[in-house]
């Protein structure tokens, strides 16, 4: 089985094959309903709320190719995780209600299990698709984890698992999501010419190194963060391992270009103010952790990049997730030894506008 883990991690790197091709429609889920709002108690209440802004819709994007927005990001916007409360009822995330049999029990603690549906990636692609499940599961726990903390709930994960349980009351109420944004993107997503606010990339450093508590982050992930047009900070690659070091000076953003997978009509990834590239090594990860390693790094990557993107939507900034990417020169343009293999890039950039959306957001949560 060690050998099947790192067979995978192999193929998902320099050389693989995607297609395109439609993501398939799969069904909602079936059964007897229970409306999120109709969960009772302190703890329902909150737990309710939580489900609500983490990991259902909160807006509607008509401009935009992939329109329904949640609290993380989704490839092709798929929702390729679903969550089930106590392994009997699923949340169904457009009706914000669980599907099961009976009445679901919420007084604390709760455990959602986070359930891997890459069957709604296009098939075109292929072994790769579980990649993006992988990372998709990281954000959603992460996510999790973030929130449970500004509803006055702790949450804390382990494997495929989420447990919930009271962790005390917010000082001020319970505090919103930053609205999250992937970039304004009909005539192709890029940043604002205008400078970053240096307190944007500090945010991100502070979230890389400073994960709450619970989030399942690693501490054998390495991270490089290109940096281009930010007050006061020079051009070129940092290190961010527990502040920010200057690695290489000079034009780091733009030497992203050859390596990038999409044309700047789409994305202009030189326009970009940070890149984060996050890479780790899959036969340590297996070695230490054993068949499941591999996974659990890409999900630890997710999750780190789910903090990234909340510390970037709450200074104003955007931040996009890719993987469509040439990995090998990107691997060697951060220097990364030559065990590892490349497993996120994030582009962050100060927002150029924030275009026409339906706020989906409940009105109780208002």
């Amino acid at each position: 089985m060690t050998a099947d883990a790192l067979l995978a991690a192999y193929t998902h790197g320099p050389g693989r094959v995607v297609e395109p091709g439609t993501s398939p429609r799969t069904a909602a889920p079936h059964g007897p309903c229970v409306p999120l709002t109709a969960l009772r108690g302190r703890f329902g209440a909150a737990l309710a709320r939580l489900l609500t802004d983490v990991a259902t819709p909160l807006r509607w994007e008509p401009w935009n190719q992939y329109n329904d927005h949640r609290a993380y990001p989704s490839a092709r916007a798929a929702a390729t995780v679903d969550l089930v409360l106590d392994g009997r009822w699923t949340l169904d995330p457009v009706r914000r209600a669980l599907v099961g049999d009976g009445t679901p029990v919420v007084d604390g603690p709760a455990r959602i299990g986070l359930v891997r549906r890459r069957d709604r990636l296009s098939p075109g692609y292929r072994e790769f698709g579980d990649v993006l499940t992988e990372l998709e599961v990281g954000h959603v726990a992460a996510a999790l984890v973030e929130h449970a903390a500004r509803l006055g709930l702790a949450a804390s994960v382990s494997g495929l698992t989420v447990t919930v349980t009271f962790g005390g009351t917010p000082a001020a109420g319970p505090a919103p999501v930053p609205v999250r944004g992937s970039g304004v993107g009909p005539r192709g997503v890029a940043a604002d010419p205008r400078p970053l606010p240096a307190r944007v990339l500090h945010a991100v450093v502070e979230a890389v190194n400073d994960p709450p508590a619970g989030s399942p982050v690693r501490d054998d992930l390495r991270h490089r963060l290109a940096v281009r047009n930010v007050e006061g900070v020079a051009d070129g690659w940092y290190d961010v391992t527990g502040g920010l070091r200057l690695v290489s000076p000079g034009p780091a953003v733009a030497g992203l270009r050859p390596v990038f997978g999409h044309p700047p009509g789409t994305i202009d990834v030189a326009s970009m103010n940070l890149a984060l590239v996050t890479t780790g090594d899959p036969a340590a990860a297996v070695a230490s952790d054993g068949p499941d390693g591999y996974r659990a790094l890409l999900r630890a990557a997710g999750a780190t990049a789910q903090h990234v993107c909340t510390a970037a939507a709450a200074g104003g900034a955007f931040c996009r997730p890719a993987r469509s990417t040439d990995d090998g020169p990107l691997e060697a343009a951060v220097g990364a030894p030559a065990s590892h293999a490349l497993l996120y890039l994030l582009l962050a950039g100060r927002t150029r506008g924030n275009g026409f959306t339906y706020d989906l957001t409940p009105l109780e949560a208002r």
